[in-house]
């Protein structure tokens, strides 16, 4: 019974050595790790100064050179703090790749400002819908993934303007579906055809104020840019006699 004793004792010791042994790597490799963690939390990041378009729309159609739909596509812009091969590519909000704006296999960028547009469509040639994407940067150089957390907002949907005072009567008063700037455009009739002024509203409302067309009749139309530059369907606002 004595030997038998000593036999499980002997088997016991050395599986409770095993067990603390293995606690004990678990616990230095998990230690490495959160050192590795805070190493690159303190190193900069190798990408930098990012200036991603929020908004854009693939399309708008301009209403004038100086409204927001400027172009079909988004510029994207940032630095590479060191020379390398880059992969980049644009992704959804669930990290799923839409579109390949390099080789998978990268391109040999140098140290310095990079530009880049994506023009809202995805690898296989279609348009990408309607959502918000991020920026992936795939430093191969370095073996290191960078998702750039600033979104692009593509934006297919124009919006409304609703007329909230009566036609032909001002100041005029308006909402709008989404945020967005009201554009109101005063064409001169009678005497005045052919002269026009335009105006822009503010918090829902529009003052007719330090204008050529002062005191003269007037038809008057509303429209609405958003924050990717579609526009909406213009709004008739009636006919009167702008302020003197």
């Amino acid at each position: 019974m004595r030997a038998n004793g000593a036999a499980v004792q002997s088997a016991v010791v050395p599986s409770r050595r095993t067990g603390i042994i293995v606690i004990a790597a678990m616990l230095a490799a998990s230690g490495l790790a959160f050192l590795r963690a805070e190493q690159l939390k303190l190193e900069r990041s190798p990408v930098g100064s990012t200036h991603l378009q929020k908004y854009f729309s693939t399309t708008c159609t301009p209403l004038h050179p100086h409204t927001r739909c400027r172009s079909h596509s988004a510029l994207l812009r940032f630095r590479l703090r060191k020379a390398g091969r880059v992969s980049l590519a644009i992704v959804s909000t669930s990290g799923a790749t839409i579109d390949r704006l390099t080789p998978a296999a990268g391109r040999r960028l140098p140290q310095g400002p990079v530009a880049m547009r994506w023009d809202g469509r995805t690898d296989a040639g279609a348009q990408a819908p309607q959502g918000t994407y991020h920026l992936r940067v795939h430093l191969l150089s370095l073996g290191r993934t960078i998702t750039i957390p600033d979104p692009v907002e593509l934006d297919l949907t124009a919006p409304a303007v609703t007329l909230l005072s009566p036609r032909g009567t001002p100041p005029i008063r308006y909402r709008t579906s989404e945020p967005a700037i009201v554009l109101v455009r005063a064409t001169g009739t009678g005497a005045d055809a052919g002269r026009a002024a335009l105006f822009r509203g503010h918090g829902g409302r529009v003052h007719f104020r330090h204008t050529k067309l002062a005191g003269a009749p007037v038809t008057v139309t509303l429209v609405a840019v958003d924050r990717a530059g579609n526009r909406s369907a213009p709004v008739a606002a009636g006919s009167f006699r702008l302020p003197a």
